[in-house]
């Protein structure tokens, strides 16, 4: 099964930035855009890329700066863009933890393609590491109501949480779609949005580690990892 590339974009160059979420969106990734590196953060509590692309030159803290704590994190693939095309300047990109190092102005379907080939580079990692890794699961402790996250740390839950990942636990890997999980959890989908915004930011304070409650554009949601009651 092919999977479908989960890109963010930390640009803050405005029209750039709409130019390649409009083209990746009109090839079928799911695609989020940042300005600098504190939107990027909001982003990723909310839910975890496979790719990101980041721009050198962003206000404040730049992109090596990002590239290096996203590199120490080694949760993400890194396409690093910049209008910097000095042999020094690529070499410290690569340095800093980029996967690959693209030039302005972007040509998309080069682009299209790095991303292809970071998340193949990615996907025979994660297969070699979970070859020799032991299965870790997610715990809900229906007694407690309580997450346990692979790694030991605990996440008490409020009922609304509870409820919502008892349906994921109950069926996991399946998607579930938004308007059943509203329905169950008695809320409109805008206070559905915001109480996963919400769970998952929660859980990766208290555990660092990302809850893999995945998005399935179109469908719903789904838990995509191994799950214990």
């Amino acid at each position: 099964m092919t999977m479908i590339p989960d890109v963010l974009i930390v640009e803050d160059h405005a029209d750039l930035c709409e130019e390649v979420v409009a083209y990746l969106q009109a090839r079928g990734m799911t695609v989020r855009a940042a300005a600098n590196g504190r939107a990027m953060d909001e982003a990723l509590a909310v839910r975890q890329p496979d790719v990101i692309l980041l721009d050198l030159g962003l206000p404040k803290e730049d992109g090596v700066l990002i590239a290096r704590r996203l590199m120490a994190a080694g949760r993400t693939g890194i396409i690093m863009i910049t209008a910097r095309g000095r042999v020094e300047d690529r070499i410290l990109g690569l340095n800093a933890g980029a996967d690959i190092y693209l030039t302005k102005p972007l040509d998309m379907r080069e682009l299209e393609a790095a991303i292809g080939s970071v998340m193949r580079r990615w996907a025979g990692a994660r297969e070699q590491a979970d070859a020799s890794a032991p299965v870790r699961s997610w715990q809900l402790d229906t007694a407690r109501w309580r997450l346990v996250a692979p790694g030991g740390g605990g996440v008490s839950l409020s009922g609304a949480e509870f409820r919502l990942l008892s349906l994921f636990f109950e069926t996991p890997d399946a998607v579930v779609d938004r308007q059943t999980l509203a329905d169950h959890l008695e809320m409109d989908p805008r206070g559905l949005d915001l109480l996963m915004h919400r769970l998952r930011r929660k859980v990766e304070l208290e555990t660092g580690e990302v809850l893999p409650l995945r998005t399935v554009r179109g469908r719903g949601y789904a838990f995509v990892v191994p799950v214990q009651i």
